[in-house]
């Protein structure tokens, strides 16, 4: 068993790193007008690096504008805003979400009316554009209609729990969106970037119509998709900078994010979905403990295969990002691969209940309701 689990293993793995090799292999579109862009960034206070996100994004996209959308109830997030208010950054103000309303989306719903721009984005306040990256990503709209980017963590610097977390992203965004992407199986996006025509989107029902989803990235890849309009994967890869403050926080993330993670995977169910993803995700574990159990060969074996893959993957990220990798990143790259399965275990076990950074969440049904 012990060896037909890392011969699959094996081949799912390597094939997913080379789709990813074909992927960064094509030849991206000619960039586009940054300026015809309106940057919508939903703002919750709480990470110590809000204030410098921010103020990076509004660096890296001098022609684009921006809307910083803040909760009145949330006074630092009104600070940092209104300091960075200026000519092409305007902060609007709303009523915090209200029961039913995903917070995200309930900022985002209050601001497209004021958007003056042919396009908008969707910038998470952790989430760095890289230089020319809006650019690159405009220029993509000639393939489709709803773009998104592909996060990366930048972890040189940051403590344990934040370089743990972003050992996961490193270790999954790119061998799981570009993949779908080829194999015309992409059905969500991620939300941490998203660049849309105004008009297009307010034809859809604009975000009102995805107001109550819990999963605001999938629910509007679906409005997208249901109306027949593509998504595009594009290759602007954006750094992201979370502060994760010790085990508590990243376990809470790590939920969160598998909690959404299973509730596309019950509605998307095909060979990519429980193949290449569900291979890649549960047999790490499972062959570390089988090999443990087969002696110190078959453990080898087992560490190698998880390894090899790391260091395939920080040779991607190297060639795509320019990003040089410490021989400890790719430790925390087979660790969080290893812990994966027992954050899934968990968002199993109570799925009805999760932690946005101050929020409370619980789902009654399909409803949001906060403590």
């Amino acid at each position: 068993m012990f060896a037909l689990l890392l011969a699959v293993y094996g081949a799912v793995t390597a094939s997913r790193l080379a789709l990813a090799v074909r992927w960064l292999r094509q030849t991206p579109p000619p960039d586009g007008d940054e300026g015809a862009v309106t940057i919508l960034q939903p703002i919750l206070s709480g990470d110590p690096q809000l204030e410098a996100c921010l103020a990076a994004n509004i660096t890296a996209a001098p022609r684009a504008r921006f809307m910083l959308l803040v909760d009145e109830d949330d006074q630092e997030a009104i600070r940092i805003a209104t300091s960075l208010a200026g000519d092409r950054v305007e902060v609007v103000i709303g009523p915090p979400p209200t029961q039913g309303d995903n917070p995200k989306v309930a900022k985002l719903a209050r601001a497209l009316d004021r958007v003056g721009t042919p396009l908008f984005a969707v910038l998470d306040d952790d989430t760095i554009l890289p230089p020319g990256g809006l650019g690159r990503a405009v220029g993509a709209l000639d393939e489709g209609d709803l773009v998104c980017g592909l996060p990366l963590y930048d972890v040189a610097a940051a403590g344990l729990w934040s370089r743990l977390l972003g050992a996961f992203v490193n270790g999954s965004a790119l061998i799981t969106y570009p993949c779908a992407d080829l194999l015309g199986a992409q059905r969500t996006v991620n939300g941490m970037f998203v660049l849309g025509r105004v008009e297009e989107l307010g034809a859809l029902g604009g975000f009102e119509a995805i107001r109550t989803a819990l999963t605001d990235d999938y629910a509007l890849a679906r409005l997208y998709l249901n109306a027949g309009r593509p998504l595009v994967q594009t290759r602007v890869m954006h750094p992201i900078r979370t502060t994760v403050t010790g085990p508590g926080h990243y376990a809470s993330i790590m939920r969160r994010w598998m909690i959404f993670a299973l509730r596309y995977l019950r509605e998307n169910q095909s060979p990519f979905t429980l193949g290449l993803i569900g291979i890649g995700t549960l047999s790490p574990p499972i062959l570390v403990v089988l090999g443990t159990a087969l002696g110190p060969a078959a453990l080898s074996l087992a560490l190698g295969a998880l390894l090899m893959k790391a260091l395939a993957l920080a040779s991607l990220r190297f060639r795509a990002a320019g990003i040089r990798v410490e021989p400890s990143a790719i430790l925390f790259e087979i660790l969080a691969d290893l812990l994966t399965p027992l954050h899934l275990a968990s968002a199993l076990a109570r799925p009805q209940r999760l932690r946005w950074r101050s929020r409370v969440i619980r789902m009654e049904g399909e409803r949001i309701a906060y403590d």
